[in-house]
């Protein structure tokens, strides 16, 4: 059973019942594959707006996950905790921030895939926790233990491997990887939940891509228009896509480890390489197989470390 805050009761010997925690941790694991699985389709989805320019997609993204968050927060009755995070004014700079780290995420990766380069995209996100791992221990002072060090230099090598065999730095994937790894920092150290950190960055950058939707419309060149409703229905769509993964992995973080997080994380790039192969039909060169072999080794070698020490962690706990 759950107390009034909304945890987990603790049964009568001050431990929690068996039977709440597993089937707490069974709808944490399907929160956890509604989002991962979401965010792993995106291709497929972004593809079908790859006539509109990335910024109009993005704007659009923006404009109707703040209505769709908004109308959350309502229903919840929560709105009430919005305005102190707004009258912080440190919070509040640093939550304009992560929306615009947040915001040229969203707009990379929607070029890279309009542009033929999910498979660009992807590589970005499976690079996306070891720069985690290397965030924590530049900026938050957290030890590396040697397989994270091993997983880091394959991750950095990978990269090298590109620029060597074919002359070419992956930008695509080096600015999803270090926005979002920025982004994940400084939500860290954020004293702010994840859905309501979310509704308060949308709040700041929405009045510029509001603006920005709106300038379009009046000009003429905006793609939001009835004689199209195919995509004016994609464009409406881009706040539920959005918003719906984000509520879903903040209710799995919530009730399953973060090493548990961490691994299935990797279900959202593999799903988006097997797309972009499979049914957008990128082509794949052997250069850039060697370079996603590499950067796979990095993911074994990052998930047996993170595996390990689940493993000792439940050992030293039983023992105890």
């Amino acid at each position: 059973m759950r107390d009034k805050a909304g945890g987990i009761a603790p049964a009568s010997d001050g431990t929690l019942s068996s039977e709440t925690a597993s089937k707490d941790t069974q709808i944490g694991l399907l929160m956890a594959l509604g989002a991962y699985g979401s965010w792993g389709i995106f291709p497929l989805y972004f593809s079908m707006l790859a006539h509109v320019p990335a910024i109009e997609v993005v704007a659009h993204r923006i404009s109707w996950s703040l209505v769709l968050m908004a109308v959350w927060f309502l229903l919840r009755r929560r709105w009430g905790e919005v305005w102190p995070v707004l009258r912080q004014p440190r919070v509040f700079g640093l939550l304009i921030a992560t929306g615009l780290l947040v915001s040229s995420n969203w707009l990379t990766y929607v070029w890279a895939v309009g542009h033929g380069q999910a498979t660009e995209a992807s590589l970005g996100y499976f690079i996306v926790p070891m720069v985690n791992v290397a965030t924590g221990y530049l900026l938050l002072s957290e030890r590396l233990s040697r397989l994270q060090i091993v997983a880091i230099c394959l991750a950095i090598l990978s990269i090298l491997l590109q620029m060597l065999l074919l002359g070419t730095v992956p930008i695509v994937s080096l600015l999803l990887a270090l926005t979002f790894g920025a982004y994940g920092y400084l939500r860290k150290i954020l004293p702010v939940g994840a859905n309501l950190g979310l509704l308060v960055e949308l709040i700041a950058i929405t009045p510029i891509a509001f603006g920005y939707i709106l300038y379009l419309q009046t000009s003429g060149a905006g793609h939001f228009v009835l004689s199209d409703k195919p995509t004016m229905l994609l464009l409406i769509f881009t706040g539920l896509i959005t918003s719906m993964p984000l509520i879903w992995f903040s209710g799995a973080a919530k009730r399953l480890n973060m090493i548990t997080i961490g691994i299935m994380q990797y279900l959202n790039p593999s799903i988006q390489f097997m797309i972009a192969i499979f049914v957008l039909k990128e082509s794949i060169s052997m250069s850039k197989l060697a370079t996603f072999m590499l950067i796979w080794l990095s993911v074994a070698v990052y998930s047996y470390d993170a595996l390990s020490k689940r493993r000792h962690n439940r050992a030293k706990s039983k023992a105890v």
